[in-house]
């Protein structure tokens, strides 16, 4: 009776362990010489509870959270080439929000660094559009480097009943450009 209890005990933690494997994972793909990628993602922001940050939630195409993206570009010698490679990131955030009473919007730029230069190499940059429900990140690498750019997602909520704006900022995901993509 006790070795089946703890069999079965395992057998729960290793549910429990392979189902949080796949609910949050770092995303990455890889631009190829010369072209560009697309790739589409939405973002569900949540408010504040208890004095803690809500918790966003970031998810790919197929409904994966992810907490990084890393964007690869392959060796390429030509400066021209590069100039016109890049991954547009498409982030949108869905109309209404499911238990929000009111509308969240991208704001201020979108994004905030947690320091001065988190983009050194000027390889990222973001443009809302949308009236606001979408977030358009340009990610380009024009050097041979790796860039670590943490940053926070940040929105603004508009409650529908007294109209008060916030603006709240996500907890931060973080977008690794290299050039070339590490294997």
């Amino acid at each position: 009776m006790a070795k089946e209890k703890k069999k079965v005990e395992k057998k729960a933690a290793g549910k429990t362990s392979a189902k949080k494997s796949t609910t949050a994972s770092s995303s990455g793909f890889v631009v190829k010489n010369g072209e560009q990628v697309i790739k589409y993602f939405t973002l569900v922001p949540a408010l504040p509870v208890a004095g803690k940050r809500g918790n966003w939630k970031l998810t790919d195409s197929k409904g994966v959270v992810v907490d990084s993206l890393n964007v690869g570009f392959d060796e390429n010698p030509s400066a021209l080439e590069r100039s016109f490679e890049r991954a547009i990131l498409v982030v949108r955030m869905p109309d209404p929000i499911d238990g929000a009473p009111g509308v969240w919007r991208f704001a201020l730029g979108g994004v905030a660094t947690d320091h001065g230069d988190e983009n050194p190499y000027n390889d990222i940059a973001v443009e809302i559009i949308d009236n606001g429900f979408t977030l358009l990140v340009y990610v380009q690498a024009l050097e041979n480097n790796e860039e670590n750019a943490p940053f926070g997602f940040v929105a603004s909520y508009t409650d529908s009943k007294t109209g008060a704006v916030s603006i709240y900022e996500s907890v931060d995901p973080i977008i690794i450009v290299d050039r070339p993509p590490k294997p």
